[in-house]
């Protein structure tokens, strides 16, 4: 059998055509630890949840370092509703309050607006979870947790995958944001991880050097949602009537860093994931789903492990257990684009069609501006032989991160492609003002473009206009003598030309 492996964004085998893979979520990323022993407070765990960490370390820190604080009803709801159902809101249930006393600021620290900002980001609703989160920051302005949780919001790719394209993305702001974050919690390697990511290279291996120092049980680095772009990637799948290897007896190889987590503590969920990975490796099926279903108990409201089962149900042919996990994806974060994408790749794969437009539809309809929804609506459109469709939906998108870039440069470079896209799309379909019109736009912004101005004498051509097309040729031919298709397109407007005037002296 081929070994099934999705770590790190490696490609897997599943279905008949087209799946869109989140490769990120094998791929187990990495953040953050605290060495000191203090109980945690509310406000801690609420801001690790809303930093990323995943509700099974923070299980952990619960058993190990204890509660500070008498756990209400209330804070248990606050705490399911950022994700924390499972191992977490157990242990919270039965941990008894320190007797350790604590600090004033820990006793008077409202959560109120960081459970809030956590419960957004959990359900994926980035842009709704910004006004929280800063708002948090002034309700606790002695805690680095709001400050950690906002800056996690400001980085160059949202947490659902999507490429942010607002003003408000700004690099200085994130790196001074987890500047005031270290000076408040120094002793927290998951902030120097980041502060990292923000630096140039020497500054950025001093703040990992702390950060591993730090991280005093080698757990919390590896313990935190990724802080860049969940990997996705299309892969083509086997025939249907193929089939997987049968069941090995074969034993896994777990490796020393899985071993050692499970020995800290056996009740992560990423030890299950990475069991699953391994019995997948030797085709142990039953027990790779035995293993999901223990992640999953710890962890049932982690959109991740639903992807990864969905992507393994994939690989065995299973459809209705894989969309069952990829609807319970969206259920848990309905507002990720990530999951929404992967689940209509998956039903127009099947034949979903309606449905798979529906949903990316709706998508587009919450995100006008993403980039990733509208790419993936426009090739189903084309996939259904709809290029009008397709042709609609790139000016909607276009037109809606045109309205975010305030500079048209920028917003040229980031769209492209699409741009691009759209004027051959144009021109395939006999809209030769239109598309002509879109040759020149881009003309404006790279006028050193060889292909450009080859693609637009071509629209040139079939309009007819001859003695223009050559000109946009041999400017193609100028910027890159080796492109032959500018020289047989001369040949051909020399042709036509030639015909022409013998029709004309007829």
């Amino acid at each position: 059998m081929d070994r099934l492996l999705s770590a790190a964004g490696q490609l897997f085998r599943a279905t008949k055509r087209r799946i869109l893979v989140l490769g990120s979520f094998f791929l187990l990323a990495s953040s953050n630890a605290s060495a000191q022993k203090v109980p945690l407070d509310q406000t801690e765990i609420l801001g690790r949840l809303a930093a990323g960490n995943t509700p099974s370390y923070i299980a952990h820190l619960v058993k190990t370092r204890g509660v500070g604080f008498s756990v209400s009803q209330e804070f248990l709801y606050r705490v399911k509703l950022a994700g924390g159902e499972g191992i977490l809101a157990e242990r919270l249930l039965s941990a008894e309050q320190s007797g350790q006393p604590q600090s004033v600021s820990m006793t008077e620290a409202r959560f109120d607006r960081l459970a809030r900002c956590a419960e957004l980001l959990h359900v994926g609703a980035t842009d709704l979870a910004q006004k929280e989160c800063r708002i948090s920051i002034e309700e606790n302005p002695n805690s680095p947790w709001p400050l950690l949780a906002t800056a996690r919001l400001l980085q160059h790719y949202d947490l659902t995958g999507n490429s942010v394209e607002t003003s408000g993305e700004s690099p200085e702001e994130r790196r001074e944001l987890l500047r005031r974050a270290a000076a408040l919690g120094p002793n927290l390697a998951m902030i120097h991880q980041a502060l990292a990511m923000t630096l140039d290279s020497g500054q950025a291996s001093a703040e990992l050097e702390n950060a591993n120092k730090l991280d005093a049980e080698q757990l919390e680095l590896s313990e935190t949602t990724a802080w860049e772009i969940p990997r996705v990637g299309y892969v083509r799948g086997e025939d249907e009537d193929s089939d997987p290897a049968a069941s090995s007896n074969e034993l896994p190889v777990i490796d020393p860093e899985t071993a050692r987590h499970l020995e800290v503590d056996p009740d992560l969920a990423s030890n299950h994931r990475r069991l699953a990975l391994r019995y997948l490796q030797v085709g142990d099926f039953e027990k790779v789903e035995n293993e999901f279903a223990e992640a999953i108990r710890l962890e049932p409201d982690n959109p991740a492990i639903r992807s990864d089962l969905a992507v393994y149900y994939l690989s065995r042919h299973n459809r209705e257990q894989a969309l069952a996990e990829l609807r319970e994806g969206v259920r848990i974060m309905p507002f990720g684009i990530v999951q929404r994408i992967f689940l209509a790749e998956t039903l127009e794969s099947f034949g979903y069609t309606r449905e798979a437009v529906n949903e990316l539809q709706n998508l587009t309809s919450r995100y006008p501006a993403a980039t990733a929804a509208s790419a993936s609506l426009v090739e189903l459109y084309l996939e259904q032989k709809k290029p009008q469709a397709a042709i609609e939906e790139l000016h909607r998108s276009l037109k809606a991160s045109s309205l975010i870039y305030r500079d048209q440069d920028k917003f040229v470079e980031a769209r492209y492609t699409d741009l691009t896209r759209l004027a051959r799309l144009l021109e395939e379909s006999r809209e030769l003002d239109a598309a002509a019109e879109q040759y020149l736009f881009l003309l404006r912004y790279a006028p050193d473009s060889a292909v450009l101005h080859n693609d637009y004498g071509n629209v040139l051509l079939e309009q007819r206009k001859l003695d223009q097309a050559v000109d946009e040729y041999n400017e193609a031919i100028r910027l890159d003598p080796g492109l032959s298709s500018a020289q047989d397109n001369i040949g051909t407007c020399l042709a036509m030309k030639k015909n022409l005037d013998t029709s004309i002296a007829q």
